[in-house]
């Protein structure tokens, strides 16, 4: 069985959690006999280019010039989109797997799929394509169902939609694709108007905002046209995709796994002693949704003397936040920042503290950090949202707080901190987890029914 998986980056590039799992995916997918090829964009670039990587075939198609991240998800061909097109034709697979869902990488690569007579698996890994301000938190304050409506969307997403009379918003929601790919909007429409500095994008965003929900919930449908099978590696992201009109039928929920776990691994699990201040980690991006500062301020509001230290190895992203961040820590003794670390060294990383923290201001869908953490044994102090919800039991294996509530993280920090047995209590109560060989499984089985 031959199979194309097409995402809209590919390694040696910078990339993330996506294609990490997909790298580990890969090696256990070829036990099974699969011949498997990999189509990435080669965004900015006009030539197509071929290489081999973890002895797979990669194909990278070009998408020049570069394409507006709106309308979403690519309902017209990129520049260079023949290039792809002639080259899938080539290839005679008998299976289309799809990770993105973006103008690289979107609705046109899954539609030319189905046209060739592949069976067409899509994966939703994030929430982009169905909330436009990409979090799943209304009004970034609480959780969102994920319907996606025309007035809700855009008053979420655009403060000066919320001025509007709902009539003139849903007028607007009917804009042609073909007038709203041409305004001008200098910031991306999927980012709330707080961050957008230009007066011009201020005030075209209640214009196009609502078009671009439209063209959401229209190329979600379409994506359920030509899709054989669609993954959501998450219950939260299974049943927006359910209320939003997926046929059941084609819905399958399929968690991530990890390719190590704590039997495999030979690193003996560390036991907090009740002379040691309690070890924080954080692991992931310099990102606002990542709540980096929460925990920082969770941690500065704890009293002088506190038994605790927290070690913040950040992944270089929003360097803004990241001085924002510094300037909260303010030399306080008790929180370092180190490197960021490669996945060869988060094992051992991980095994020198008592706790992961996960303060996630958004619904993750994983993330992996989580199970990489439990492999390890090592308990996780995390947000009360999404897939960290999905992944944590609360007093059992590990701690669930209010998101976005410092005061309730210094209160759990400090329980932790000062509690000798509950961090151990933690540790004993993790229990096997998931590994990538078993999202294996799941996969290699959805290839053959179909």
């Amino acid at each position: 069985m031959k199979v194309i998986q097409a995402l809209a980056r590919y390694f040696p590039d910078k990339c993330g959690g996506i294609q990490v799992n997909l790298k580990e995916l890969l090696l256990e997918l070829q036990l099974d006999d699969l011949e498997i090829k990999i189509a990435a964009a080669s965004t900015g670039s006009a030539k197509a280019s071929t290489y081999k990587y973890d002895n797979i075939e990669v194909y990278r198609y070009p998408v020049f010039p570069t394409p507006k991240k709106e309308p979403n998800h690519g309902q017209f061909p990129h520049g260079k989109f023949e290039d792809f097109a002639q080259w899938l034709s080539q290839q005679k697979a008998d299976v289309y797997h799809q990770h993105h869902w973006e103008a690289a990488c979107g609705l046109p690569h899954l539609r030319l799929a189905k046209e060739l007579g592949m069976a067409t698996v899509m994966t939703i890994h994030y929430p982009l394509p169905i909330c436009q301000r990409t979090t799943m938190m209304l009004h970034g304050q609480k959780v969102c169902d994920g319907k996606i409506d025309a007035i809700r969307c855009s008053q979420c997403t655009d403060t000066l939609s919320k001025q509007l009379p709902e009539a003139m918003v849903n007028t607007f929601s009917h804009l042609p694709l073909s007038i709203l790919s041409r305004l001008p909007l200098p910031t991306s429409a999927y980012l709330p108007n707080s961050v957008d500095n230009g007066n011009l994008g201020r005030f075209v965003r209640p214009l196009v905002v609502p078009g671009y929900v439209a063209a959401r919930k229209s190329s979600l449908l379409e994506m359920a046209k030509f899709c054989d099978r669609i993954i959501a590696v998450c219950d939260w992201l299974y049943q927006a995709l359910l209320i939003n009109g997926i046929p059941e039928d084609k819905l399958v929920l399929s968690r991530h796994g990890i390719a190590y776990t704590k039997q495999e691994q030979p690193l003996t699990p560390k036991f907090k002693l009740a002379n040691e201040p309690l070890k924080v980690v954080f692991l992931g991006r310099w990102d606002q949704y990542k709540g980096i500062d929460i925990l920082v301020k969770a941690v500065r509001d704890l009293p002088g003397d506190s038994p605790i230290e927290l070690v913040i190895h950040g992944i270089a992203q929003d360097e803004k936040y990241r001085r924002q961040v510094l300037k909260l820590v303010d030399q306080d003794p008790r929180i370092r920042i180190e490197k960021q670390l490669s996945r060869e060294e988060i094992p051992q990383a991980l095994a020198n503290y008592d706790i992961l923290a996960v303060p996630s201001q958004w619904l993750e869908t994983g993330p992996l950090v989580v199970l990489e953490a439990h492999a390890l044994s090592l308990p996780v102090l995390g947000s009360d949202l999404g897939g960290i919800a999905e992944l944590v039991r609360h007093g059992v294996d590990g701690w669930l707080v209010p998101a976005n509530d410092s005061k309730a993280w210094t209160e759990a920090l400090r329980q932790l901190a000062t509690d000798i047995n509950l961090v151990n209590q933690l540790r004993q109560g993790i229990q096997k987890i998931r590994t990538v060989s078993m999202q294996a499984t799941d996969l290699a089985n959805i290839y053959s029914s179909l």
